[in-house]
């Protein structure tokens, strides 16, 4: 049987392609985690999921467009979360701790996903000849991470926090919040403190340490 008819006979029906795309980023999210990147091939891939090898090449070409996928469903999902935590009835003090709090949630809520897209580098480490992903190649990274840009430009217009580079401010903030997710999904057996009470305490932290007054 050649390529084209084995790829022909494993596609899913008419309207169900996407179901299948699915399935692979699912079992390619446990696989990537459990086995690791770099141990991880297409023909197991093909395996977890029930489908041939060929199959598999339908819905992508390597291991490097599944990961650069999940990530991007998981920017997509949070922005989507991100947005919907910026309240206009909210104060902007009120709705710049929400996004922040919606980030550190979200994070928690979907360690696997994050894990594979803020910790890639780390499960599939840069080699010659492939390229570490970046977050600038999504859009719904971008607009993410705009929504934090744009609350701290915001309160220093309004004298709420000290005026400075917004730019540098937002990654500091974006540092803490990375830093608190990811203490908390793979590290919490080392916190003794409430984890909602850990994330309330580096909120504050964060925001005295920008207050003007």
């Amino acid at each position: 049987m050649d390529a084209a008819l084995s790829a022909v006979r494993f596609r899913k029906p008419r309207g169900q392609g996407a179901t299948r795309r699915g399935e692979i980023l699912l079992a390619a999210q446990r696989l990537f985690l459990e086995e690791g990147f770099e141990h991880t091939t297409m023909r197991r891939l093909a395996d977890a999921v029930g489908v041939s090898a060929t199959a598999l090449y339908v819905y992508f070409n390597d291991k490097d467009a599944i990961l650069q996928a999940i990530a991007e469903a998981t920017f997509a999902e949070m922005l989507s979360v991100l947005e919907a935590s910026q309240d206009p009835a909210l104060t902007p003090l009120e709705r710049f701790r929400a996004g922040l709090r919606a980030y550190v949630a979200f994070g928690r809520a979907r360690p696997d996903a994050y894990r594979l897209t803020f910790l890639a580098k780390v499960l599939a480490p840069a080699s010659p000849g492939r390229r570490a992903m970046e977050c600038t190649e999504f859009d719904a990274a971008d607009r993410s991470f705009a929504i934090l840009e744009r609350g701290v430009a915001e309160l220093m217009q309004a004298g709420q926090f000290r005026p400075g580079n917004s730019l540098l401010v937002s990654e500091s903030l974006w540092a803490s919040l990375h830093g608190v997710t990811a203490l908390l999904i793979d590290l919490s057996a080392h916190v003794e403190s409430p984890p909602d009470l850990l994330i309330e305490t580096v909120l504050d932290t964060a925001v005295r340490g920008l207050s003007a007054s």
